[in-house]
């Protein structure tokens, strides 16, 4: 009798490796030969499962952003108003979240030219100041975050933060490891005035 393979879990499967092959080798490096290798199966198999690169790359993505999304969600379960909670769940602070970083890197430059890929990332940035946002009117309501505070231009500076370090700590490890964007993070915080 043939074994049964859950289709989407073999997928995500796939997606999974696909990811380690753009950590290691950047987006030039996930071709079907490449993720098929990594994966220890024909490219008869990773074609199966994705139509084109597009697809397999665009899996990749939403792969790192997925496991962000469940350490967000995490921190926010605890506490709605843990702002930095919510910040450090994507700055690249581990080996985990510099990978997510690199594969996001390779997938902006993407998007720069695939409309689509576009489209994605606004929504996903869009999504991103909407939290932040949230998370400061709960402190303002708190009394934690003072009146004067315009919650979307501070939501803005923060989201635009993130990238920033980001791409710091990814680039220049050395001089930015965890410590050091946090201490950012907490300066910035401080200067909105949060206690």
């Amino acid at each position: 009798m043939p074994r049964v393979v859950n289709h989407e879990v073999r997928r995500r499967e796939v997606a999974a490796i696909a990811a380690q092959v753009v950590v290691k080798e950047g987006r030039a490096g996930l071709t079907v030969r490449n993720v098929a290798q990594a994966a220890g199966c024909s490219t008869t198999v990773v074609s199966h499962y994705f139509t084109d690169m597009a697809e397999l790359f665009y899996e990749t993505y939403a792969f790192a952003a997925s496991r962000t999304a469940v350490r967000i969600q995490e921190v926010l379960e605890k506490d709605p108003t843990n702002i930095t909670g919510l910040i450090e769940a994507v700055l690249p602070l581990d080996n985990e979240r510099t990978e997510e970083w690199r594969i996001w890197f390779a997938f902006w430059s993407e998007a720069l030219t695939s409309p689509p890929f576009a489209s994605d990332q606004r929504m996903r940035a869009r999504k991103a100041v909407e939290r932040i946002e949230k998370c400061l009117q709960l402190l303002q309501q708190n009394k934690k975050l003072p009146k004067s505070v315009n919650i979307a231009h501070a939501a803005d500076r923060l989201a635009a933060l993130i990238p920033g370090i980001a791409s710091e700590a990814i680039f220049d490890p050395q001089k930015w490891p965890a410590t050091r964007q946090r201490q950012t993070l907490r300066t910035e915080l401080q200067l909105l005035g949060l206690h």
